[in-house]
């Protein structure tokens, strides 16, 4: 998985514990994760996924036995393929909601979740 798809995922969970609801010390340390996550990503990739959030609930997907984890749309072998490629980034081809494969070394295993989170997720 390319290093930019992780930050994205990373920056939606952060800006959901940066919701309301969340204790408003945790909502600031939330909040300057998140952008420092937007200062490391693309501008391109960042202005998409604001697109994205304004258009869906999860900008960011997983991908569940070839089905995009928004949509629920069967993907092409060729977006498949793709995803398993190091690419920047890859897209729905169906719903544009940036995809990653579920379960990979980055996002499933919880001894990894600082990874996503830069040191604040749970282990």
């Amino acid at each position: 998985m390319h290093w930019t798809t992780v930050k994205l995922i990373a920056l939606d969970r952060v800006e959901g514990f940066a919701a309301p609801g969340w204790a408003e010390r945790s909502q600031l340390v939330f909040a300057e994760h998140a952008r420092r996550l937007r200062r490391e990503i693309p501008p391109h990739m960042v202005a998409a996924y604001d697109q994205l959030k304004a258009e869906h609930r999860e900008p960011v997907v997983g991908v569940f036995q070839t089905k995009c984890g928004g949509c629920h749309t069967p993907l092409s072998p060729a977006a498949l393929a793709h995803l398993s490629e190091e690419h920047e980034a890859s897209r729905c081809e169906h719903c544009g909601r940036f995809i990653y494969v579920a379960g990979s070394r980055y996002v499933a295993p919880s001894g990894q979740a600082h990874q996503l989170t830069g040191g604040h997720g749970r282990k």
